[in-house]
């Protein structure tokens, strides 16, 4: 059968990822024919979010042309574990089929969650929330690293590529394992996925919220997760979502907001307030110190210390 225009080839992507990993022919068996209700799906599956609408249009291509590529399993147990392929199983069950077409592989987990993470990335099938604790759940696997090592070690090697002092802390082998994992998932290199990717980890709770279950595209959640004021940040991320407002209504509602915080409210003195030149000038000040750009260049064992004041900071502005 002729491949769409623009479809990807899931059994090429899939033979590619795995001439990465070291296996062979030995390791692959089928297609064949999988009861439905021998899969079970990985918890560590990347994509979190699955649109509804999306799965009842993929149902009903399904109910009419049957499921047309195999899915990626691989044995556990009695059973199988779904390597990729989750919109096609989830909706082959909504159809009612009992079986499905699977090829099955001989993966450990690493390699696993490797081809699950590349088979969406070809694909383009994550959210940028879920890209990002993707690619950071695969470097804790496969080094036996904690999310906080894993991005410190991510920022070691973008501040060496920088022409920074290399740090002790990660040996070279860590460093080459790194280097060559963002080789094969191929969709960024190290310095990009640092300055576009690391940053969403701190963006509020709501918003990040709002990305990973797909209901906000990155670029309207960078743009809400700039302002500062909590309560306006709510309501402007509500109708965002609410309203499906544009980029560009976003940004010109974040303008609105600016300018109404920088009039003088009712009974308010300049020497009582942060807005008065003192305050400015430490608000000023701070920002131009705390610019992402900054921030990533900093050894981790002095973003642990900036994390701690700001802690600090934190706690006093609330206990105030």
């Amino acid at each position: 059968m002729a491949r769409r225009k623009g479809e990807i080839d899931r059994a090429a992507v899939f033979e590619a990822i795995l001439g990465d990993l070291g296996g062979d022919s030995d390791d692959v068996r089928g297609p064949l024919t999988v009861p439905l209700d021998a899969i079970s799906f990985n918890p560590r599956q990347p994509r979190k979010h699955v649109s509804e609408a999306g799965l009842a249009d993929l149902a009903a291509s399904i109910r009419d042309k049957g499921v047309l590529e195999p899915v990626i399993v691989r044995a556990v147990g009695r059973g199988y574990e779904l390597v990729a392929g989750e919109r096609r199983t989830r909706a082959a069950r909504l159809v009612g089929l009992a079986e499905i077409p699977a090829v099955v592989v001989d993966l450990d987990d690493r390699q696993a969650l490797e081809v699950a993470i590349v088979e969406n990335l070809q694909r383009e099938d994550l959210n940028a929330v879920e890209e990002t604790e993707a690619v950071l759940g695969l470097l804790e696997l496969a080094l036996d690293l904690s999310r906080s090592d894993a991005v410190a070690l991510l920022q070691t090697l973008y501040g060496e590529e920088r022409g920074r002092t290399a740090s002790t802390r990660f040996t070279d082998q860590q460093r080459a394992e790194a280097k060559s994992l963002f080789g094969r998932i191929g969709r960024f290199g190290i310095s990009s996925f640092v300055s576009n990717r690391l940053p969403i980890l701190d963006f509020p709770k709501g918003v990040l919220d709002a990305v990973r279950d797909g209901e906000l595209a990155f670029t309207k959640a960078q743009a809400i997760a700039r302002v500062e004021n909590a309560g306006d940040r709510d309501r402007l991320l509500k109708a965002a979502v609410r309203e499906d407002l544009t980029l560009s209504q976003i940004r010109r509602r974040i303008t609105e907001l600016r300018r109404g915080s920088a009039e003088p409210r009712p009974g308010s003195s300049g020497s009582s307030s942060l807005v008065g030149a003192g305050g400015q000038a430490l608000v000023s000040s701070t920002k131009r110190l705390l610019n992402r750009r900054k921030l990533a260049t900093l050894p981790p064992e002095t973003m642990l210390k900036v994390q701690g004041l700001l802690e600090e900071l934190r706690k006093a502005l609330q206990d105030g």
